[in-house]
């Protein structure tokens, strides 16, 4: 609230003096008379288990409502001890049930009781095998031999059981040392066959052996090509034919005819790459081209008369 001046200075009037200078909010508790205080809603803070409308008495009928809808909300709750049906009962009307168990005393054994071994007491003997009781039968026991195969071969059984022991005793086909059918024969039953060999005597005995072992053989004779130039008058030489050492400048000067002339033209003028081509905006070197109009940018200032010493839109503070 802002402070009053003095009364003299407000022109005499006291109670303007006691004007408030702000408005008060329309909601809550008003502090004028002639205003009236709009009623308040809020939440209630009293706890449910310490008391509240719940506790407030009605009707019989309403309390009775109130136990079937909260379905034993003030009860006790679940704080009942509940003893075991099975067991001591504590409680003297109930009667405590039978408990049966098991017994700790060591139980007699069978031999005690009817003074007649067990099964295990028994020392019962094989069936297979030698059996030392003359009322049983001991069975006969096959077993293999010890005899090697050398000597069972040796046990006559049959004539046709000695066929099958043909060629045993007999040596093998790699034991047998066989002479070669050429050459001399060991054994006089077979005959020796003839024989050559180169002889050691010396060759060329006569005067015509001798002159011929003198003469050269066939490679020591120089034999002329027959292809290229024939040294020998009565040879005739062929006739070559070779490649030509001339250019193709050298055979592109000779004259054969005006269409072949036609062929070559172009052939020594100079290329696309070598002529420079001159821009055409800029000036004509050849003074039969004209020359095109140019145009530039000034470089004198701008509007010297309108200048003046006035500051512009961003030299202003605002």
């Amino acid at each position: 609230m802002a402070a009053l001046p003095p009364a003299s200075a407000r022109g005499g009037r006291l109670k303007d003096s006691w004007r408030a200078t702000s408005l008060r909010s329309t909601f809550g508790p008003q502090c004028l008379a002639h205003l009236q205080t709009g009623p308040s809603c809020g939440f209630g803070n009293i706890c449910a288990a310490g008391g509240g409308p719940h506790q407030t008495y009605v009707s019989p009928e309403a309390d009775r409502a109130l136990c079937r809808a909260q379905g034993g909300n003030n009860s006790q709750g679940a704080i009942y001890r509940v003893q075991d049906s099975l067991g001591t009962q504590q409680l003297s009307t109930l009667p405590s049930a039978p408990v049966s168990g098991f017994g700790t005393g060591k139980r007699p054994g069978m031999a005690d009781r009817t003074r007649v071994p067990g099964p295990g007491a028994y020392k019962a003997r094989p069936a297979l095998g030698l059996q030392v009781d003359s009322t049983k039968q001991s069975a006969s026991v096959v077993a293999f031999s010890s005899a090697t195969r050398d000597a069972a071969g040796r046990v006559f059984i049959s004539v046709d059981h000695e066929k099958s022991g043909y060629g045993r005793e007999s040596p093998g086909p790699s034991a047998y040392l066989v002479a070669g059918g050429l050459g001399r024969q060991q054994l006089s039953e077979r005959e020796s066959l003839p024989q050559w060999r180169m002889g050691s005597e010396p060759r060329f005995h006569g005067a015509a052996a001798r002159q011929s072992a003198t003469m050269p053989g066939p490679g020591q004779y120089a034999t002329a090509r027959a292809v290229g130039p024939q040294q020998l008058s009565t040879k005739r030489s062929t006739p070559t034919v070779g490649f030509s050492r001339a250019d193709r400048d050298s055979s592109k000067k000779l004259f054969i005819s005006l269409e072949h002339e036609k062929s070559a033209y172009g052939t020594c003028s100079p290329g696309p790459c070598t002529a420079t081509v001159e821009a055409a905006a800029s000036s004509r070197r050849l003074s039969t081209q004209p020359q095109p109009s140019a145009w530039g940018f000034g470089t004198s200032r701008r509007l010297p008369q309108e200048r003046n010493d006035a500051p512009g839109p961003g030299e202003y503070f605002a």
